[in-house]
């Protein structure tokens, strides 16, 4: 009677199959130390729809007994150790979002990953093909947007950073010259499945800051990177503090040049009315 029973939900499944549809990438690819998200989307019979289920990443290419787990959403116990409170769902199951966010990315995360579904009723499928990861050395970094400086005015300097992941946030944070007073913002935006996280530093800086460095940091959990920017201060005028170094460093050449000149003169001079013969 159970052989009969397991036949019938077999072909029970077989009938719904062009039901079950998903939509997962067949290749993504992630810097080690980040976050990646696996886009998954999937769809299933409607007859289920106010079903509770489970969801369950697999890290192998099909389904086998034993089969490692990335995540599953009931028990967190199944999952494998190394996975083990580093994975989530981006989205909400009913509303057919599956998608799978991996934190600090390591390298033995490399290799396939697909999606299963599991209802309380004890119907189940698993979406294939599965997507295969690849984990690259972490390159990214923040970007700093460029303002004018000028001495004495408040200036904003910005640093964003761009992922489509929303899992471990990342952090900016600010490296200042230690006499620079200064304030910092944080803000993160979307745009479709892109975060911007943007840092903005708030100072007034001075002549005496020319020529000195800012650095934005960017840090996960276990990696970081860096920009940095140095600074060219100008005057109110608008004239660039170089230009004017330059034009003063000339000024006082030239002065130099007049006094020497004009007591090289006054010596010749006096030399010479000493050394002239007198009349008797």
């Amino acid at each position: 009677m159970i052989g009969k029973s397991y036949f019938l939900m077999s072909l029970l499944q077989v009938g719904l199959s062009q039901e079950w549809k998903g939509d997962t990438p067949r290749e993504v690819t992630a810097q080690e130390g980040s976050c990646v998200k696996i886009p998954c989307h999937y769809s299933y019979p409607s007859h289920l729809a106010t079903q509770p289920r489970g969801a369950l990443w697999f890290n192998t290419e099909e389904e086998i007994p034993w089969a490692p787990l990335a995540f599953h959403s009931k028990d967190h116990n199944h999952e494998s150790p190394k996975f083990r409170h580093r994975t989530r769902l981006s989205g909400d199951l009913k509303d057919g979002d599956c998608s799978l966010i991996i934190n600090n990315i390591r390298r033995e995360d490399t290799g396939p990953y697909f999606f299963r579904i599991e209802f309380d009723s004890g119907l189940g499928y698993s979406y294939y093909p599965a997507t295969r990861l690849h984990v690259s050395d972490f390159t990214d970094k923040p970007r700093i947007f460029l303002a004018e400086i000028i001495a004495g005015k408040r200036v904003d300097i910005s640093c964003t950073f761009n992922t489509t992941c929303n899992g471990t946030a990342p952090a900016l944070t600010w490296d200042t010259p230690t006499d620079v007073p200064g304030s910092v913002s944080n803000t993160v935006t979307q745009h479709g499945v892109t975060l911007t996280y943007t840092s903005v530093l708030t100072l007034i800086p001075s002549l005496r800051h020319h020529g000195q460095t800012l650095t934005c940091r960017l840090r996960y959990p276990s990696v970081s990177s860096e920009r940095t920017l140095i600074l060219t201060v100008q005057y109110s005028g608008g004239e660039n503090l170089d230009v004017i170094l330059i034009l003063g460093i000339r000024a006082v050449i030239f002065i130099v040049v007049v006094v020497i000149t004009v007591a090289g003169i006054c010596v010749w001079e006096r030399r010479t009315v000493q050394g002239s013969p007198q009349s008797v």
